[in-house]
């Protein structure tokens, strides 16, 4: 798990810490809220603690994966429950500055369908800021998504 975590758990963080930091420069990474969808054991959230943020929730489908998460203490929520296209109904509409995915967007985890309700957790504004990983198991490379909308 530490390779994948120095592949791209890291470099995903910062990559959003640069966006949020060009998108809310007004704002500390105390006051961002964001949601780690697809969060696993917590390593892309753990990545996003060390540099600052300290309102972030983690939605993953296995509670067994949130459980991980958990003892790392960097959580304020725990959501289980999968991303689909269907409406989250713990997550409000705009709740969060911004969301990061990585590694969910893949062929038998999170269906291209759940992007909808991705950016509707998002908050409406001139940007609204995802970042993703999509890992396509047909691709010789990843590819790293930034979504700036």
């Amino acid at each position: 798990m530490g390779v994948a975590k120095i592949a791209y758990h890291e470099p995903m963080a910062k990559a959003l810490d640069a966006a949020f930091k060009q998108v809310f420069p007004n704002k500390t990474q105390s006051q961002i809220k964001i949601i780690d969808a697809g969060a696993g054991t917590g390593l892309t959230g753990e990545e996003l603690f060390k540099l600052g943020y300290t309102t972030i929730d983690a939605l993953d489908i296995s509670q067994e994966m949130l459980n991980e998460a958990k003892k790392k203490n960097i959580y304020k929520r725990l959501i289980c429950t999968p991303l689909t296209e269907q409406q989250i109904p713990e997550i409000q509409t705009g709740e969060y500055h911004g969301l990061i995915s990585t590694g969910a967007l893949v062929i038998a985890h999170v269906r291209p369908e759940a992007l909808e309700e991705m950016t509707r957790m998002v908050k409406p504004g001139k940007k609204n800021i995802m970042y993703v990983l999509y890992l396509n198991s047909r691709a010789p490379a990843t590819k790293r998504s930034p979504i700036l909308t």
